[in-house]
């Protein structure tokens, strides 16, 4: 009937699945919306070089401050404390960074970042060891996909019927 609302959902029979990642989805905008993009990340990233650099650089003065401080003195004690709690920011700073990536999966950061605390699932290099967090704690991560009501249950959702095809089944066209 005419005067009854649509939906519209995605098709599946034939069509091309959405894009899973927004790098995919990115790459069949026009040139224009891709060059506007760019620039927007580029400035976002470019504002994120420079908050490192600047962390850096208060590190460095830290650690300067600290050399020139009397040994066993209060003040080198807590110079030392502060740089300790530096450097334990920057690296959660690190690991929520890495947990937002979509091929690591992470739902809970916060989460994963305690465990992996707790237990050292560290890299030497100071880097988070995904793999040992995923076979720790598994529920913290799902597996990279479409987005579904059927997840889980191992189909999709089952289609269901609208008043439209009431109407063609009982007038014998459907």
């Amino acid at each position: 009937m005419a005067d009854e609302p649509t939906t519209t959902t995605p098709a599946t029979d034939g069509a091309t699945p959405p894009p899973a990642t927004f790098d995919e989805f990115l790459a069949t905008q026009p040139e224009t919306v891709r060059a506007l993009a760019d620039s927007y990340a580029g400035s976002l990233k470019s504002a994120l070089n420079s908050e490192r650099e600047e962390r850096k650089a208060m590190a460095k003065q830290l650690r300067d401050a600290t050399a020139k401080a009397e040994q066993g003195s209060a003040s080198q004690k807590l110079l030392e404390e502060i740089s300790g709690k530096l450097d334990a920011t920057e690296k959660r700073a690190a690991f929520f960074e890495s947990a937002s990536v979509p091929a690591v999966g992470c739902v809970n950061p916060r989460a994963a970042y305690l465990v992996a605390s707790a237990e050292g699932l560290f890299k030497k290099s100071g880097e988070p060891d995904w793999a040992a967090l995923q076979a720790a704690v598994p529920e913290l991560f799902r597996k990279p996909g479409q987005a579904n009501a059927g997840n889980g249950t191992g189909a999709p959702p089952p289609a269901k019927a609208s008043m439209n095809d009431f109407i063609r089944a009982a007038a014998g066209r459907g």
